[in-house]
């Protein structure tokens, strides 16, 4: 019964390390803007609807992301020469710098907090939370469900 406990407690704290992260991150950045931007800078350029099936998103809320990531320079539309109904969204280069400042920002945040650990501590994270990103995306394919996207940076990383 113990290992049921334990169990529930470690989903229990994931869940509240996301919750609290997600909060503190979105009252600096809006994240599925960013996770936009990161799909299109690392895949694209892509047509709306494929970001949308990328990210799990619904085509309106994607839309209304690229509208503003357009407006802000972040990315460039351009009509689709195979479909002349839809269009393709690339990274521009501020939108690129946008990107690696919120995750270089991000990084340097992380590591303040993790700074008094020990070297071993780290290591045994990190582990924990590759194996644990590995099995949640093998669930995710089991079911069908989208699998979490992993920028490009997060995936050269591990």
């Amino acid at each position: 019964m113990s290992q049921r406990n334990d169990r529930e407690r470690l989903a229990l704290a994931v869940m509240d390390l996301i919750e609290t992260g997600q909060r503190r991150i979105a009252r600096k950045l809006d994240l599925t803007r960013l996770r936009i931007l990161a799909t299109v800078a690392d895949q694209g350029p892509l047509r709306p609807r494929e970001l949308a099936t990328a990210l799990g998103l619904t085509a309106s809320a994607v839309s209304r992301h690229l509208a503003v990531l357009e407006d802000a320079g972040e990315v460039t539309v351009t009509p689709d020469p195979a479909d002349a109904r839809t269009f393709l969204v690339a990274a521009t280069k501020a939108g690129r710098r946008a990107l690696t400042a919120a995750t270089e920002a991000g990084t340097a945040a992380f590591v303040s907090v993790v700074a008094g650990w020990t070297d071993a501590q780290v290591a045994e994270a990190l582990r924990g939370v590759n194996r644990l990103n590995e099995v949640w995306a093998e669930h995710h394919r089991r079911t069908d469900a989208p699998a979490p996207v992993l920028n490009r940076s997060a995936r050269r990383r591990s």
